[in-house]
């Protein structure tokens, strides 16, 4: 006994979704010149305790991760003294914009003189739950035009038979915005960057593959 198959139409559709970033990463750069190794880690210890020191007030210095120093020969050339020793370290720093204001933050570490960089980065703390939000609306997206297919074709939608769910890269923009600086030796390491973080562009695709009566 033959089976007859029944066809299939498969649709595809994409919604997209602009969120306001929700998490603002700060990461410090520390980075400075000693002449030997001691040098380098009691220049470091200082720069670390001045940034800790600047983000009291915050209630954020303990919230300050320090990790990943080093030091390494200096690549400098001077002919009135040796080349020495470089150091670098990062710290990290993540904030929610709705608790406390970034602004004040890179004021308060701008002005403790530290050497080193500051970036920040806007982005959501769970994207993931931002596309999943969308989910629904693509799968009744696709629906509504595999439905308008099938009713073209004489035809009415049946059972689902496969839905595939794409994703490209996270499936969002992590970054909303993004600004560094170098506070070393900088004339105008007060300055304050416009911040203004551009809403996260969440993106949600979805293929759905139905048979058709």
């Amino acid at each position: 006994m033959s089976s007859t198959v029944k066809p299939i139409v498969c649709v595809s559709a994409t919604v997209e979704e602009r969120v306001e970033p929700d998490i603002a990463r700060l990461t410090i750069w520390f980075r400075g010149h000693g002449q030997n190794q001691d040098e380098c880690a009691m220049l470091y210890a200082a720069d670390a305790r001045r940034a800790k020191e600047a983000l009291e007030p915050f209630d954020l210095h303990n919230q300050l991760r320090l990790s990943s120093y080093h030091s390494y020969e200096s690549q400098r050339r001077s002919k009135r003294a040796s080349r020495g020793l470089e150091y670098g370290a990062r710290g990290l720093l993540r904030i929610r914009p709705i608790e406390h204001d970034v602004v004040n933050i890179w004021s308060a570490l701008a002005g403790s003189k530290i050497n080193a960089s500051i970036e920040v980065l806007f982005s959501l703390e769970d994207g993931d739950s931002e596309e999943a939000k969308l989910l629904g609306h693509a799968v009744a997206k696709a629906r509504s035009n595999a439905d308008a297919l099938a009713t073209a074709a004489g035809k009415r939608l049946g059972e689902v038979r496969q839905i595939r769910y794409n994703r490209s890269g996270d499936g969002f923009s992590r970054g909303g915005y993004r600004c560094a600086k170098d506070l070393r030796n900088s004339d105008d390491s007060s300055s304050i960057p416009d911040f203004n973080p551009e809403p996260i562009e969440v993106t949600c695709s979805v293929e759905v593959d139905w048979s058709l009566e």
